[in-house]
């Protein structure tokens, strides 16, 4: 597989294994966050995803699904209902539970890499 090809089927073949910069896949629109999003790896049941997302605003959700973010631009300003307030910028990591409820606001130039997961059903935010 070339550099920067995502694999969007779960494929287990060895010559399918996705690499390269984080900012290389193809990007498709995520009109939800005025940004983008790319498929870097996507489980054959949809319930594993890791993918770079570019987000703009700000925005409060019960979060769908268990994530790790890490930070690869900007800044974005967490605040989780019931526990703290920080600001993660480029480098950073957090993991996010489902369920939790959080306020978040992305810098104009914010990027991510993160991996979504879903014990129970297929991962539909991204």
């Amino acid at each position: 597989m070339p550099a920067g090809k995502g694999n969007d089927t779960g494929s287990y073949d060895p010559q399918d294994v996705p690499h390269g910069h984080w900012d290389s896949f193809p990007k498709e629109p995520f009109p939800m966050y005025d940004g983008t999003k790319s498929i870097m790896y996507r489980s054959k049941d949809w319930k594993v995803v890791f993918g770079m997302l570019r987000e703009v605003g700000k925005d409060t959700l019960v979060w769908p699904v268990d994530e790790c973010l890490f930070v690869t631009n900007g800044w974005i300003k967490i605040d989780v209902d019931g526990g703290e307030k920080f600001t993660l910028n480029e480098g950073e990591v957090m993991v996010m539970q489902k369920s939790q409820k959080i306020t978040f606001e992305c810098s104009p130039d914010f990027a991510n890499v993160a991996v979504s997961i879903d014990q129970e059903k297929p991962v539909e935010l991204v």
